[in-house]
């Protein structure tokens, strides 16, 4: 997996673009505040290809590729459920994981945090791990 950020003086964030081992386009995410114009030109020349990225370089936007290795450390200290999860079990299921599994998994502690109702605890670690919550 390849991820890169589209960033531009004519907007505030970026836009992420994931491309699959095969240069294929995987996921792409909208973390900028676009106007309808712009909104419409991203979807409508949305990459398909990692070769297409270069139409949206140019004198004011920029394509970044990030390097995304979470790391099993990155993850638990982002999850922040030590007193209850077993680090050793949470481990041994990052372990199996790939590279792209675990990133998608960090990635949605946020949303997983946000969408918790009043009073419910976390899962714990290796439950929220073995669960797959973002693959659904």
């Amino acid at each position: 997996m390849k991820t890169f950020h589209l960033t531009s003086l004519s907007f505030v964030g970026y836009i992420e673009f994931e491309f699959n081992n095969y240069g294929l386009l995987d996921r792409y995410e909208i973390h900028a505040d676009l106007s309808e114009k712009q909104q419409i030109y991203v979807l409508k020349h949305l990459p398909r290809e990692i070769l297409e990225l270069d139409r949206f370089r140019s004198e004011t936007a920029t394509v970044t590729e990030i390097n995304l290795d979470v790391t099993f450390d990155m993850f638990w200290n982002r999850y922040d459920e030590k007193i209850r999860s077993s680090k050793k079990k949470a481990m041994a299921k990052w372990n199996k994981m790939s590279q792209s599994e675990r990133l998608r998994a960090f990635r949605f502690i946020t949303k997983y945090e946000s969408n918790m109702l009043p009073g419910t605890a976390k899962k714990y670690a290796e439950t929220y791990l073995n669960a797959e919550l973002w693959a659904n």
